[in-house]
């Protein structure tokens, strides 16, 4: 892992807070959607480099965090 756990919770919020992890497939998120901004964001400069491990944690704590709190409606 490359990111500290400060770093990763920043990006687990950003992505909650901008919808990155919509739609759900499979009542979980939305995985290619959010590997694809994340290289983007990685290319453009606005996020600092991260391995695949940081990526899988990321991924990981959305999806706790949309079973343990469900989709607000």
């Amino acid at each position: 892992m490359i990111l500290d756990s400060e770093m990763q919770g920043q990006v687990v919020l950003d992505i909650l807070a901008n919808d990155l992890h919509k739609p759900f497939v499979k009542g979980k998120c939305n995985v290619d959607k959010i590997e694809e901004k994340l290289t983007v964001g990685i290319l453009a400069g606005a996020l600092p480099a991260m391995d695949q491990d940081d990526v899988d944690l990321i991924i990981t704590m959305v999806n706790e965090l949309i079973v343990e709190f469900g989709e607000k409606k």
